[in-house]
């Protein structure tokens, strides 16, 4: 089994970075609440926040042999432990790509969705 990751940016369905998805197992949808989701242009980043904000995405359960291309990739980011509720309602135990430097709120997604 491989690791549960939450991907909310360049790796979901239909964006560029998919490809590198392509032998996960695509679980399903939700969301990761404590979490905020900021507009960078190209790609989207996500931070630390208030309990009741969320990011939005989808979940996958990865092979252990492609984390480490993932992870050169998602450079700026570092993976973070984290609880997703499925839109089924399932509670799962994931990582997730959180961006490493503070950002301006101008720029925050207050709907917790890229693309908008």
């Amino acid at each position: 089994m491989g690791k549960l990751l939450f991907v909310y940016g360049t790796l979901k369905r239909g964006q560029p970075l998919h490809y590198l998805l392509a032998s996960a197992r695509f679980l399903g949808v939700g969301r990761v609440n404590g979490y905020a989701l900021y507009d960078l242009g190209e790609y989207p980043a996500a931070r630390p926040a208030e309990p009741q904000d969320f990011v939005r995405g989808e979940i996958y359960e990865v092979p252990e042999e492609i984390i480490p291309i993932l992870d050169e990739v998602e450079d700026e980011y570092h993976r973070e432990r984290a609880r997703v509720e499925t839109d089924s309602g399932a509670i799962l135990e994931v990582e997730l790509y959180v961006f490493n430097e503070e950002l301006p709120e101008e720029q925050r997604l207050p709907e917790g969705e890229w693309p908008f």
